[in-house]
């Protein structure tokens, strides 16, 4: 090496983080550049290789692809046979175990930056308007919008799309971007902290990173950003920042699901309109009863007004007789107002993944989830036209 390594030291109470740190100031081999507590600290100072335990919370996989992305390489310091799974599956460079010689862990610092290695700097660019990352007007490449009605089960949707891209295998991170009543963390089991307004911070301000806001749930399971913590941070969300965001994620995965509000008059207006207008594909969700279709159809008319993507729609708690879908299908498909339609039943299994925090994975429900994608698969390469009712 032309220089001794320097490393980040995720603080932690496992033995080998003292004795690392004091090995390092006796001995040499490395040195410790910064101790980090926020994963902000790690994705802001210049290093080499960040050191951390197999349990911090922020270990995530966009979190090390947002190190890769700086240059820097992750050393996790876990179990050999319990780790090698994580460290697989959020592709880090390497794992050494705790009760490894600490000259031997340094000896792999020193290979993960390689003789003579020089750090990749990557600036934070000072303007991260959708403008400025996408171009004016441009669509959010896999980005699609689901709302609806209040009460009529937007949130569940939305989850259980992201949760079906997941379990095929494809990358998804769900969003709640409902500033008046977000839902996504107490449906999940999950805690306020990071959240949308941690990852606004991120691209509005350059305090952190969005990764860094993001919950990785483990394989099948969609990364998920939840919602503001309280009802007057929502309302301090401004659009342009949220679809920012968005972008941000669209960068490292295929489908960027997004619950939003109600719609106008629910929540700042410039947020709903926003995300509707860069959306690639736009999901109403209604109930399958009369009040609920002619409410679900004014959301479209008012979401068909900001863009020209395809609007589908979804009847959720939909009625079994085959003569009320008909009567739903021919008013909300009159005149072209929508690109497709799904009928989701009633499904016992939602009310019990609701009480246990988890995904529904088989059903009628889920069933119709997998024919919602196939239509919104439809709407985006086929446009508008030829997508039928599921």
């Amino acid at each position: 090496m032309s220089r001794e390594p320097e490393v980040a030291l995720v603080l932690s109470a496992d033995e080998w983080v003292d004795d690392l740190h004091r090995y390092c100031a006796d001995h040499g081999g490395a040195r410790v550049r910064c101790l980090v507590l926020d994963p902000a600290v790690a994705l802001d100072e210049e290093f080499d290789v960040l050191v951390t335990s197999d349990r911090w919370p922020a270990l995530t996989r966009p979190f090390v692809d947002a190190l890769h992305d700086r240059g820097r390489r992750v050393l996790v310091v876990g179990d050999p046979v319990d780790g090698s799974d994580l460290a697989a599956r959020l592709g880090v460079d390497a794992l050494v175990a705790p009760d490894a010689p600490l000259p031997e862990l340094l000896e792999t610092v020193v290979e993960l930056t390689g003789s003579g290695a020089d750090r990749l700097a990557v600036g934070r660019s000072t303007d991260t308007t959708p403008e400025a990352l996408c171009g004016p007007g441009a669509a959010i490449s896999g980005m699609v919008i689901v709302g609806g009605p209040r009460g009529a089960g937007s949130t569940e949707v939305a989850i259980a799309l992201a949760g079906r891209w997941a379990d095929a295998g494809t990358r998804s991170v769900v969003v709640d971007a409902d500033s008046a009543t977000p839902s996504v963390a107490v449906r999940l089991g999950l805690p306020l902290e990071p959240n949308l307004c941690t990852a606004v911070d991120a691209v509005a301000f350059g305090i952190g990173a969005v990764p860094g806001a993001l919950f990785d749930l483990g394989p099948d399971w969609p990364v998920v950003l939840v919602g503001a913590p309280n009802r007057r941070a929502g309302t301090a969300l401004g659009g342009t920042d949220v679809a920012a965001v968005a972008h941000a994620l669209a960068r490292h995965y295929a489908r960027v699901v997004v619950d939003v509000s109600a719609g106008p008059g629910d929540g700042p207006d410039d947020l709903w309109s926003a995300l509707v207008a860069r959306a690639e594909v736009v999901v109403g969700v209604g109930s399958g009863d009369p009040v609920g279709v002619v409410r679900l159809g004014e959301w479209v008319d008012a979401a068909r007004s900001l863009t020209s993507v395809p609007v589908v729609v979804v009847v959720n708690r939909a009625p079994a007789s085959r003569r009320r879908r008909a009567e739903i299908a021919a008013d909300l498909q009159r005149d072209g107002r929508v690109a497709g339609l799904t009928f989701v039943p009633v499904d016992r299994k939602v009310e019990d993944a609701v009480w246990s925090a988890s995904l529904v994975d088989r059903g009628p429900f889920a069933r119709a989830i997998d024919g919602l994608r196939t239509t919104i698969r439809m709407g985006v390469h086929g446009g508008a036209g030829g997508v039928g009712v599921h």
